[in-house]
Order: C-alpha cells, then sequence, then structure tokens
C-alpha cells in the first residue's frame, strides 16, 4: 500500500484509495474505520495517517472476514485498543482466519493458501452485531449485505455515503478477474439489488471507483452474474464433472488458473452449481465414482 491519502466525499465520510479502499467517518477528534487494508502494513499506514490528522481510532467496522479486509485489524487494535464491530456470520473467521482458505479449499489446504493473501492475523470482535441500528445514534447504519461471502455487511452514513464492500465491483476489477468470487449467488444478487434501490449521494466500493450513480455498475455486475450462468448450462449440454464445468469456463473467461485462483473460481463454480441445482435449471447424479451434471433438456 503507498502513503494513503484521506479523500473527502462529503461532511465527516472519507476514503482512503488503495488497493482495498478504506472507509473513515470520524466524530470529533475520533474515527472509525470501515475495513483496513491486506496487511499489518497497511494498517501501520492508516493509523500512522490518523495519528498525523489528529484522529484516534475508535472502532473498525469489519465489513467481512477476507483477508485483504481485515489484514490490518490486528496490528490496529494491538496497537490502540479499539473495539472491532462485525456481523455474527463473519466474527468466527475473523478471529480465526484460518477458516477461509479450509473453507475455500473444501478441507485442509495447502501451503499454497497459507499467505497474507488468505490467511490475516486474527484479531478480537468486540462488537457483534445483532442490531443493525447499533450505531444509529452516532449516525451510521448498517446494511446486510450477503452473497459475495457469509454475513457481509454495507455501512450508510449520515452523509449519505455508502459503503458497499464487495456486494458491487468496478469495471476495472470486473475486466481484470473475469469471474469475481461469490459464495451464495442468490444472495449476491439480492444485494446488488439492495445497493442498486438505495439512494445515497456516494456509492464506495472496496475495489472500484466511488460512483455518484451505481446503476450503470451494478447492471455490469448483475450482467456478468448472468452471463456466467448461461456458460455454466451451455456446458451442462453434456453431461460432464465439476473439473470439465471450471476448465471450460475458465476458458470461455480467459482465466489462468494457479493454486489460489483454482481455489477461489472453484469455489465461486461449486456456488453456480448449488444456485443453478436449487433452482431446478441443472441436476446431478453419481455414476462409477464421479459427480455428474446436466442441464435438463427443458432448461432455458
Amino acid at each position: 500500500m503507498a502513503k494513503p491519502e484521506l479523500v473527502n466525499l462529503a461532511g465527516s465520510s472519507f476514503v482512503i484509495p488503495g488497493p482495498t479502499n478504506i472507509g473513515l467517518i470520524t466524530r470529533g477528534a475520533e474515527a472509525y474505520l470501515i475495513d483496513s487494508g491486506n496487511d499489518k502494513e497497511a494498517g501501520r499506514k492508516i493509523l500512522r495517517l490518523c495519528e498525523e490528522k489528529g484522529l484516534a481510532i475508535r472502532a473498525i467496522i469489519s465489513t467481512h472476514s477476507n483477508a485483504d479486509h481485515i489484514g490490518g485489524n490486528e496490528y490496529i487494535q494491538t496497537a490502540t485498543g479499539c473495539k472491532i464491530y462485525a456481523s455474527e456470520g463473519e466474527k468466527p473467521l475473523i478471529e480465526a482466519p484460518g477458516l477461509e482458505a479450509s473453507l475455500l479449499w473444501g478441507g485442509m489446504p495447502g501451503a499454497e493458501l497459507d499467505n497474507k493473501f488468505f490467511r490475516a492475523a486474527p484479531s478480537r470482535v468486540t462488537e457483534p452485531i445483532e442490531d443493525y441500528g447499533a450505531l444509529a445514534s452516532e449516525g451510521i447504519d448498517f446494511f446486510p449485505l450477503p452473497g459475495h461471502f457469509l454475513d457481509m455487511i454495507g455501512i450508510m452514513t449520515n452523509d449519505k455515503v455508502f459503503y458497499v464492500a464487495d456486494s458491487l465491483f468496478g469495471p476495472k476489477v470486473l475486466e481484470k478477474h473475469r469471474i469475481p468470487f461469490i459464495y451464495d449467488v442468490a444472495a449476491y444478487k439480492d444485494s446488488i439489488r439492495k445497493v442498486r434501490a438505495t439512494e445515497a449521494d456516494y456509492y464506495v466500493m472496496s475495489h472500484g471507483d466511488v460512483e455518484r450513480d451505481i446503476g450503470a455498475v451494478a447492471d455490469a455486475n448483475l450482467g456478468l452474474v448472468e452471463r456466467i450462468e448461461e456458460s455454466i448450462l451451455d456446458i451442462l449440454g453434456d453431461e460432464v464433472n465439476f473439473e470439465v464445468v471450471l476448465k471450460d469456463l475458465c476458458g470461455r473467461f480467459g482465466v489462468e488458473l494457479g493454486y489460489g485462483s483454482y481455489a477461489l473460481v472453484g469455489s465461486t463454480t461449486r456456488s453456480f452449481l448449488s444456485y443453478l441445482a436449487k433452482e431446478k435449471k441443472i441436476a446431478y447424479r453419481f455414476k462409477e465414482g464421479e459427480m455428474l451434471w446436466k442441464a435438463p433438456a427443458d432448461s432455458p
């Protein structure tokens, strides 16, 4: 992370642009951080920036438990004793970050996933979010935005700045990664629609530019999900196993796989298969030790 810059959006709502955009909300001489960057060094730089601005960090609001969002938590919490807010569903992985790689891999992951991109240092969630209006008196409202991950949240401030976490990705990010990580396809689509329908003056994605009008970005994200669905249904015109689906899907979207991307895109592909099966657009059976998938003849 380069030397961070504090950019005012409106009133007391700020963003610190970076590989993962960090939100910052001031209340007097104190600040709430929204996420903490991807590693200890990011946390160190954010803390130094706040100190230079005369701001004490009151709390970190963790939108979700992916390592690039909580990587600075441990450093900042140890240095300041700040609180950490997180949803009930994300709390376990913030406190035991090794679970993320296990979830992605579906078992004990290899050493290739034992790095800062998949395993942040553990930090303690002092304020599990049971009430989404817990900070309403501070002009901060929590929004459930699951889908990208287990129990992700967004944050709206009284300045009408909406920090939408990874519910949406900017066009450049979609172009770079081609197939974004999605845990729950149905919830992901619902969260995109929720963000699109929520009025705000600024929309801050964790990975993308700050937007004044989120409509086109929301449409691009939904459009990509639909193209992935259509591609899988087309692939499943023949009865094939998971590895064939993954290989063909990556070929269609121009994704080159390594160990980490196999875990991420493979997990996303399984999520799409589960979603399409629940929608009764595809079916599976077991034959000679293989799980085989196929689109029913009447599938659109």
